[in-house]
């Protein structure tokens, strides 16, 4: 990551330490290929299955906090993992759940819940459980109840929008999820060998939250997840270092 002060770009570097000049162009320009309806694009739909993890499985992430301008915090680096407790698991009237407890740094970015509840459908959509409301709690305060929130539906073709959920007490400002452009390749080290994974982004937004995840299904892994800054609260940014798996 820069430690210059450059500003963060609007999409996610790639996981590693490898230039991303490229990456960050093609992200740019798949972002650029959205239309502004709430119907799919021509483009073809990705074919991404479900993420499939085992107990024990983690993921190791370097992170940064953003600042008011998203530019990266440099002191704020560290290194935080995200290990698999239980996999088909019955959680919150679901099935199929996948548990990973957060081991995060002193001061790490976000300071959320000690366990995440996932469904990873075979169809590529993707729950989890409380998002809205762990979001809502960290950047605001406020406390909604948690439901299980769809953050990714790759069910659906590229540029298709869908709504996952309202993020205001009044109900009027709402949560949509958009699939991204075409994969790309990311690069981080799995069961100690430097691997290049393909990553699909989907990018949820609203009036005040800005967040994009990236993930890939072969190997299974998250590989990104960003949150801008906006007035409301400071943002954060992880990229996937390291993938060990049992």
């Amino acid at each position: 990551m820069p430690s210059d002060g450059r500003r963060a770009p609007r999409l996610l570097p790639r996981a590693g330490a490898c230039a991303g000049a490229l990456l960050f162009v093609l992200l740019f320009l798949a972002e650029g290929c959205r239309d502004n309806g709430t119907g799919p694009s021509v483009q073809s739909p990705l074919t991404v299955s479900g993420l499939v993890f085992a107990p024990g499985d983690t993921l190791t992430f370097d992170t940064w906090g953003l600042d008011p301008y998203n530019y990266t915090i440099p002191a704020s680096h560290v290194s935080e993992s995200w290990s698999v407790s239980a996999v088909k698991d019955s959680f919150a009237g679901a099935g199929n759940v996948t548990s990973i407890v957060e081991l995060p740094a002193p001061g790490g970015f976000p300071a959320g819940a000690d366990t995440l509840h996932f469904r990873f459908l075979p169809s590529g959509d993707i729950y989890e459980y409380g998002f809205i409301a762990n979001v809502l709690r960290r950047r605001e305060g406020v406390s909604v109840p948690p439901a299980w929130d769809r953050i990714a539906a790759f069910s659906l073709p590229t540029n298709a929008v869908w709504s996952v959920g309202t993020v205001d007490s009044g109900g009027t400002d709402t949560l949509r999820g958009m699939v991204m452009g075409d994969q790309q390749y990311f690069i981080a080290v799995l069961n100690g060998v430097r691997t290049a994974f393909h990553g699909y982004g989907v990018s949820l937004s609203s009036l005040d939250i800005d967040y994009t995840l990236v993930v890939s299904d072969n190997p299974p892994a998250v590989l990104l997840l960003q949150e801008l800054s906006t007035p409301v609260a400071n943002g954060f940014l992880w990229n996937l270092a390291s993938l060990r798996k049992h």
